[in-house]
């Protein structure tokens, strides 16, 4: 067919563009020395081929049309690169994130979905349209994606074997860039051609797998009417107290979304017997409370702790499922076909989304700067009355936020927006000075009693021992003494006699529940030394630093056996 030598020629220009660009990068010449516009062609060069091949045999849809919107698709890729280099702030080189880049991998999808399934004639949506075109472009890009890593592992299993007899050669040819990013590209290629030759064999792969998970409906709607039941009697204290309450109940709302669609597919046939499908209908307003719910969770850690990023990924992702959770019920109230509002609910959600999305990725409504100004902002409100002003997030303010949070580091830096007598002009130096979030070295800037600030001892009223900050001082190679001066809330730590030697031993609880343990050098008594680690796998809840002051030095439940003079330590989990 015509198009399949199109797409061979998609794919190896593809695999070349990457392969330009990959060299560019490594060798440090223009544009990889322009974040923006490196980025934006990194985008593009990514983007574009993927259009041509999911939009072809669409349709009713023209060659001009058609090539317009492989344009528009790059031309919002390459901004798409662009606004995500500067918002990282980077000098040169890459500034992408996993977020920005599963960002630009829905919106690009879901758009294209939106756009396939409009009939440009009649001016609308058309959803049985929709929905198939959206299946069938992401199964062609999985099976593409499975292909290329089967026919790769291949590949290396030949050049393996035929090393085996002293031929190299192979190897060494599959391991050059230009052929990896050729023959990849053209793989890629290659399996959506064939998907879409055999496209009839396809949609029955899928509507063989989308009616069994069908009837997993029923059994999530089920759970959902049994909770809002239950509620009542339970209440919402055992709920809130998870703290993750309202990330479980949307993770819910999307399985049940999920699987909903798996039976309404493009709605043209019943999935379900009458009395079943009607009772399916009425069990989506328990999701109307279940979404409600997880909006008063989130609701209330905002006013709690604030808007983080998270928070308002978290606030996006509740609208939709609020939109969902509405659109979904109203079918109860419409009589005819079943889940009669589904179609046009998933158009709202899919509009919705993507409006989300290019907000939350626009300069001046970044989600990064967004989260950075409301972080400082509660923290500010919270200093009104407290004893001691809270401390901002240092570590996502130096390295997760991009330029807006380095941009607030610099404002507290020359002393605008700080508090008095709280230091935080001097740290915001510290890490502005920073050039490594891995190995900063802070305890060369620090001084000691800002250096034992970091670490908050039990039982109450007891300090570091002036040797054990000297130690901290000298340690370059425990990460936990780096991860607890390098977190804004610092450390816990426990002191005590454990191995009833009259000598006292350190707990530093570094991550909750794990951290490392000190003792005290054996040949003088102003040395440390690390001695071992310590963990509690079994533990239940969120670690309280402030429970260590009720900490006490209890035996060994189960005694060690000595074996052939290897002592074998028995570990037993919390049910035993």
């Amino acid at each position: 067919m015509p198009f399949t030598w199109m797409f061979a020629l998609t794919g190896a220009v593809q695999g070349w563009a990457l392969w330009g660009l990959w060299k560019l990068f490594q060798s440090k010449t223009w544009p990889a020395t322009e974040p923006l516009v490196y980025t934006g062609l990194l985008y593009v060069a990514l983007a574009v081929p993927l259009v041509i091949y999911c939009t072809q045999n669409v349709e009713d849809l023209s060659r001009r049309v058609r090539q317009l919107a492989v344009l528009g698709f790059g031309l919002l890729f390459a901004a798409l690169g662009a606004v995500t280099a500067w918002s990282a702030g980077v000098d040169a080189g890459l500034g992408l994130r996993f977020h920005d880049t599963l960002v630009a991998c829905v919106l690009g999808f879901v758009l294209l979905g939106l756009f396939c399934g409009f009939d440009f004639a009649a001016r609308r949506w058309r959803y049985e349209r929709l929905f198939y075109y959206a299946w069938r472009n992401g199964i062609l890009l999985v099976t593409a994606a499975v292909m290329t890593g089967i026919f790769w592992g291949v590949l290396w299993a030949g050049a393996g074997l035929m090393s085996l007899i002293g031929v190299k050669f192979v190897r060494e040819l599959i391991t050059q860039s230009i052929f990896v990013f050729t023959v990849t590209g053209l793989v890629v290629a290659a399996s959506v051609g064939l998907g879409l030759v055999r496209a009839g064999m396809t949609e029955t792969i899928r509507r063989y797998a989308l009616s069994i998970a069908a009837w997993l409906l029923p059994l999530v709607l089920f759970f959902a009417v049994l909770w809002v039941v239950a509620l009542p009697f339970t209440g919402l204290d055992p709920l809130f107290k998870t703290r993750y309450a309202a990330r479980l109940m949307l993770g819910f709302m999307a399985l049940a979304v999920l699987f909903a669609n798996c039976a309404y597919q493009d709605g043209e046939h019943e999935a379900y017997p009458g009395w079943l499908a009607r009772a399916l209908q009425g069990a989506w307003l328990a999701l109307v409370v279940v979404v409600g719910v997880a909006w008063w969770a989130l609701g209330l850690r905002v006013a709690q702790h604030g808007w983080s990023e998270d928070r308002l990924w978290a606030a996006l992702v509740a609208a939709l499922a609020a939109v969902y959770a509405v659109g979904y019920a109203l079918s109860w109230l419409k009589r005819g076909r079943w889940m009669q509002a589904m179609g046009t609910t998933n158009v709202a959600a899919a509009l919705l989304l993507c409006a989300g999305l290019l907000v939350y990725v626009a300069p001046p409504t970044e989600v990064r700067k967004l989260a950075v100004a409301a972080h400082l902002a509660h923290v500010q409100q919270k200093q009104a009355g407290a004893d001691k002003a809270p401390e901002p997030d240092w570590n996502y303010l130096r390295w997760e936020s991009g330029r807006f949070g380095r941009e607030a580091l610099q404002a507290m830096a020359e002393g605008r927006g700080v508090p008095a007598g709280q230091g935080w002009e001097r740290q915001a130096e510290r890490l502005l000075a920073q050039s490594n979030r891995y190995n900063p070295q802070p305890e060369k800037q620090m001084n000691a009693e800002e250096l034992a600030r970091k670490f908050r001892v039990y039982p109450e009223g007891r300090g570091l021992p002036e040797s054990f900050v000297a130690h901290i001082r000298s340690d370059k190679t425990s990460w936990e003494l780096r991860h607890c001066l390098q977190a804004a809330q610092g450390c816990a730590v426990w002191m005590g006699d454990l191995d009833g030697d009259a000598r006292e031993e350190l707990l530093v609880f570094a991550n909750g529940w794990s951290g490392a343990v000190y003792v005290q050098a054996r040949q003088t008594d102003q040395g440390w030394r690390r001695a071992g680690d310590f963990s509690v796998p079994g533990a239940k809840g969120r670690f309280d630093p402030a429970e260590l002051a009720r900490a006490r030095v209890v035996p060994p439940r189960w005694q060690d056996l000595e074996v052939q003079g290897q002592r074998l330590r028995v570990q037993v989990g919390p049910g035993g």
